[in-house]
C-alpha cells in the first residue's frame, strides 16, 4: 500500500506537470498566433501607379528597396499604367496613389476630389532630341515629333515647348504617339520621325548614336513633373498613411542624393543601364530631385500658366484647388 502509495503520487505529480505543460502550451500557442497576426496587420499595402518606368520617381524604388516604406509599416509596390487609364484606377479606388502629377493637376482643377501630396522631380527630365540638321526649336516647323502618349507629361510638355517657340502643335509640328523610350529611339533611328521628347537613358543613347540635343526641357520650364497624387478621401479619412509614405518616400529622395554609387548601381539594376548609361542618367535625374517634397513658388506659377494658355482660360487657376502641402510641411 505504501509502495503503491508512492507510485500513485509520483504518477499523480508527472500528470499534474504535463497538465500544466498543456496549459501553458496552450495559452502561449495562440497568443504567439495573434501577435504574429498583429504585426502583419500593421504592415498596410499600398499601390502606386506611373505612366512608365522613369527616373523622376526613382526615389519611390529605392524607398522599397532600402526598407524605408517598411520601417513606417508599408508595404509599396507600383504598376505601370497610361495615364488615363491610371486616373481612372485612382478615382475609382484601385490604387491608392499615382506618380503622374500633371493628370493629378489637371483632374483636380476639373473638380475631381485629387490633390498632388508632395514632388519627388521639381522639373520635367525630358530633352528634345533631333536629326543632326535640326539645329534648334523653330527649325522644327512642317516636322514631326515624337511623344510617348497622349495626354502624357511627354505630350504636356512637347506642346508647351512648341508654344514657348511661337509653333502650334498639330498644325505647325505634327504631334505622334509612339510609347515607351525604346520606340522613339527607334522611330528616330528609322527616320520616322524627325525629333522626339524623351528622357534618360534614351536621350543619351540618342546622342552617342549623333542625334543633337537641341534642349533640355527642365531648362525651360522648371514645373513638378512627379509626386504622388492621391484622392481627397484618403486625405481625409486615412492622413497617417500619407503622412508615413511622404515621410519614406523623402528619405529615399535625400538616400538618393547623397548616396551616388550606391543609387548608380540600383539605377543599374532597375533599368539594365551600363555603368556610362547610368552615371549620366543620374546626374540628370538627381539634379530634378525634390530637396523638400513641395514644388517652388516659380515652379507652380509656370505649371499654372502653362495649364491657362493650354486651356484658353483668361487667368491661371488657383493651385490650391490642385495642392497639399501639409503632409511634407510636418
Amino acid at each position: 500500500m505504501i509502495r503503491c502509495a508512492g507510485a500513485c503520487n509520483e504518477r499523480n505529480h508527472l500528470l499534474m506537470l504535463g497538465s500544466m505543460t498543456l496549459k501553458i502550451f496552450v495559452f502561449i500557442l495562440p497568443f504567439s498566433f495573434l501577435s504574429g497576426i498583429s504585426l502583419s496587420a500593421q504592415s498596410t499595402k499600398i499601390h502606386i501607379s506611373a505612366p512608365s518606368k522613369s527616373l523622376s520617381w526613382f526615389p519611390i524604388h529605392l524607398s522599397r528597396e532600402k526598407g524605408f516604406y517598411r520601417a513606417e509599416g508599408l508595404d509599396v509596390d507600383y504598376v505601370i499604367m497610361k495615364p488615363q487609364i491610371a486616373m481612372q484606377a485612382l478615382i475609382a479606388g484601385d490604387v491608392g496613389y499615382t506618380t503622374a502629377l500633371g493628370s493629378t493637376i489637371r483632374a483636380a482643377l476639373r473638380n475631381v476630389p485629387l490633390r498632388v501630396v508632395m514632388t519627388i522631380a521639381d522639373k520635367p527630365l525630358f530633352a528634345l532630341i533631333a536629326r543632326p540638321s535640326i539645329t534648334s526649336v523653330e527649325e522644327l516647323k512642317g516636322k514631326v515629333v515624337g511623344i510617348s502618349s497622349f495626354g502624357a507629361s511627354t505630350d504636356t510638355y512637347a506642346r508647351a515647348l512648341l508654344r514657348r517657340f511661337k509653333l502650334t502643335p498639330n498644325q505647325d509640328v505634327k504631334i505622334i504617339a509612339l510609347g515607351g523610350g525604346m520606340n522613339r529611339l527607334a522611330a528616330m533611328e528609322a527616320g520616322a520621325i524627325d525629333a522626339a521628347l524623351i528622357e534618360a537613358p534614351y536621350n543619351v543613347m540618342l546622342e552617342r548614336k549623333g542625334f543633337r540635343k537641341i534642349l533640355f526641357v527642365g531648362d525651360l520650364i522648371p514645373s513638378p513633373l512627379a509626386g504622388l497624387g492621391t484622392r481627397l478621401e484618403k486625405i481625409h479619412k486615412q492622413p497617417d498613411e500619407v503622412q508615413r509614405l511622404v515621410r519614406a518616400t523623402l528619405r529615399g529622395i535625400q538616400f538618393a542624393k547623397s548616396n551616388k554609387p550606391e543609387s548608380i548601381r540600383s539605377i543599374m539594376k532597375w533599368t539594365d543601364m551600363d555603368q556610362g548609361l547610368a552615371e549620366g542618367s543620374y546626374e540628370m535625374a538627381a539634379s530634378s530631385w525634390s530637396n523638400s517634397g513641395a514644388a517652388s513658388a516659380q515652379g507652380i506659377q509656370i505649371a499654372m500658366e502653362e495649364i491657362r494658355a493650354e486651356l484658353k482660360l483668361d487667368a491661371p487657376p488657383d493651385p490650391s484647388r490642385a495642392f497639399e502641402w501639409s503632409f511634407v510641411q510636418k
